[in-house]
């Protein structure tokens, strides 16, 4: 598993990819959160977190990747960690 950590203009242009399409998106929705992280399952799978002071909150909840957004996103990313399961 790992997690893409996105900061700053790239929290806003991670969001963009990851929610574009969904109905009323709006970047300024994704000031609050300190950072966005993607936390991508070994089998292809992401789902997607706000990270706020000291909670996260669930953007979207585990699922597919056919459209490969999350390698589209890897050059955004500020960090990426990689855990061992």
């Amino acid at each position: 598993m790992k997690r893409l950590l996105f900061h700053g203009e790239h929290k806003f242009r991670a969001a963009e990819l990851f929610f574009h399409d969904k109905p009323r998106f709006r970047v300024e929705d994704y000031i609050p959160y300190i950072a966005l992280e993607v936390v991508w399952q070994d089998d292809g799978r992401f789902s997607i977190w706000g990270d706020l002071d000291d909670d996260a909150v669930l953007l979207q909840d585990t699922s597919h990747d056919p459209r490969h957004l999350v390698e589209h996103a890897l050059p955004l990313a500020d960090g990426v960690e990689e855990d061992a399961d």
